[in-house]
């Protein structure tokens, strides 16, 4: 996949996306579209209720819908095994390095450029899709109103449950990220 390619050597999410700048922006209409509903069915099973309390806990304050969404897109970004484990269970990210890099900033201290979130990923294609004529705008509106697919749904109503867990229950839940975090939480 372009993306797991734009991650040889160590690269930078900038240099990444500029990588996939590049290419999308070569690509036929068709390619570009088929891209970024590749990418919103590669984030949906990050969409749970689980996961985003997960991003809760590692990032309080900054995962609301669109914070979340933006955490989706970072863990896609990671890379095929840690978004699978994460998915299968969130407690995984604990072992994530950034994650543990985020851990080691005193709260107080973290700037935006510091939290697990990738909103440029999606705004990529979202970028090209104005730019070219062929598209002419939000390459999400135009994936619905020619395909049918909602981009950025939400999580399950069932899974909602979740929210209403108290720190005691997260720190059940979630034993190795409240480790790293839970000193910051706040009921």
């Amino acid at each position: 996949m372009i993306l797991e390619a734009s991650a040889h050597d160590g690269a930078t999410p900038d240099r990444r996306l500029e990588i996939l700048r590049q290419r999308l922006s070569r690509a036929p209409r068709r390619h570009l579209l088929d891209w970024a509903q590749l990418l919103d069915a590669t984030r949906k099973p990050a969409d749970t209720a689980r996961l985003w309390r997960a991003a809760d806990i590692i990032m309080p304050g900054h995962s609301g819908t669109d914070g979340f969404h933006d955490f989706q897109m970072w863990l896609v970004g990671l890379g095929r095994a840690a978004y699978e484990a994460a998915v299968a269970d969130p407690d995984t990210l604990a072992a994530v390095p950034a994650v543990r890099r985020l851990a080691a900033i005193p709260y107080a201290d973290r700037t935006d450029a510091d939290l697990p979130m990738w909103q440029e990923l999606e705004g990529v294609a979202v970028e090209i899709g104005f730019d070219r004529p062929d598209l002419d705008g939000d390459v999400r509106d135009i994936l619905f109103e020619e395909r049918a697919v909602l981009v950025r749904s939400g999580p399950n109503p069932d899974d909602l449950a979740w929210f209403r867990l108290k720190s005691t229950d997260l720190s059940r839940y979630y034993p190795r990220l409240w480790a790293l975090f839970g000193s910051q939480w706040r009921d």
